[in-house]
């Protein structure tokens, strides 16, 4: 079983964008997507999500393929716009503290794995992530790469040239593509600290971005505050929900389970859920009606393996869920 913490949900944008830049031939794309339990037709979705766990594979099946060096590999995902309104308003802020303030506040709404928080001194500012979630190194540790790299590459544009005095944090022991790190990076890396972070002369915060757009930033600033709304709303709740009752690979989770990964107590699930016309128990039922329905009609499991993957343990009791939901067993076909 993945651990608990793997379900949290994540941007699908992330895993698009990988699967592209490395799934260059049908070999490559099968076996980036092995065991994800990502389809085509999520992919296709702009509004889905997936789970942290799916990320986490995906990561895994890229490593396997290309190296533990393999985000060094593809500038693609350095660019501000993989990283969605956060990568916009970054760009479009007007100097660089604001742009440095931006992914303190708003980067969990990308990045579900981390908190970031800034600490500014006479002479230096250092923006520190804390990690959130139960992932491996092997894991954080490339995505942590992508973040810093991007976020150096728009310090950089703004100052008009490299950031030579930042200095990068990475709390783990040194890799062996240390060097290449390095090489984009620049010499000043530091493994084995104690948190992930990024120092900057405070100096620089005041300097003026020759990108600053004040409505491009006010819009990508909106999507961001919106986001954030959702996730602290009882609507917004009820959607983190069922997006992360959907993420799940197999099995299904308990009421105390959702509220755990979710980041609230039961009792404030309920009654969040209750303002927003639902119930828990309501929620993971429809999720397991839907995937029992997709299951049934996709005909590559028995009915046998069909209750195993929705947590049941009984078969019997699947049956009496499926006369509940289809009023004979199984779905209509097609």
């Amino acid at each position: 079983m993945v651990e608990a913490l793997e379900y949290l949900p994540m941007p699908l944008g992330y895993f698009r964008l990988i699967l592209r830049c490395f799934g260059d031939t049908s070999e490559r794309r099968a076996a980036i997507l092995a065991g994800t339990g990502v389809t085509d037709e999520m992919l296709r979705d702009p509004t889905a999500d997936i789970s942290l766990f799916q990320q986490a594979r995906q990561i895994e099946n890229v490593a396997a393929l290309f190296g533990e060096e393999w985000p060094l590999r593809a500038p693609e995902l350095w660019s501000p716009t993989s990283h969605g309104p956060l990568g916009v308003a970054g760009v479009a802020a007007p100097d660089v503290a604001t742009m440095i303030e931006v992914v303190a506040r708003y980067g969990f709404v990308r990045a579900p794995f981390y908190s970031a928080s800034l600490r500014r001194g006479p002479h230096w500012t250092q923006l520190d992530f804390e990690l959130t979630a139960g992932l491996d190194e092997r894991h954080w540790r490339p995505m942590m790469e992508v973040s810093f790299i991007g976020i150096r590459a728009g310090i950089a544009a703004i100052l008009a040239g490299p950031p030579v005095e930042t200095r990068f944090f990475f709390a783990c022991p040194e890799p062996d593509h240390a060097p290449q790190v390095r090489a984009i990076l620049g010499d000043d890396v530091v493994y084995g600290a104690p948190r992930n972070a990024i120092r900057l002369p405070t100096a620089w915060l005041a300097v003026q971005s020759p990108f600053a757009d004040a409505t491009l930033y006010d819009v990508a600033l909106g999507e961001l505050q919106a986001a954030r709304a959702r996730l602290a709303g009882s609507v917004g709740l009820r959607s983190r929900v069922e997006r992360l009752l959907k993420s799940l690979p197999a099995g299904r989770l308990t009421a105390d389970e959702v509220a755990r990964l979710i980041g609230v107590s039961r009792r404030t699930l309920v009654r969040r859920l209750s303002e927003a016309g639902a119930g828990c128990r309501e929620l993971v039922d429809a999720e397991l009606r839907s995937r029992a329905e997709r299951l049934m009609r996709d005909g590559d499991l028995s009915r046998a393996q069909i209750a195993e993957q929705l947590g049941y343990t009984d078969p019997s009791s699947f049956s009496r869920a499926c006369r509940r939901w289809f009023g004979r067993g199984s779905p209509a076909p097609n």
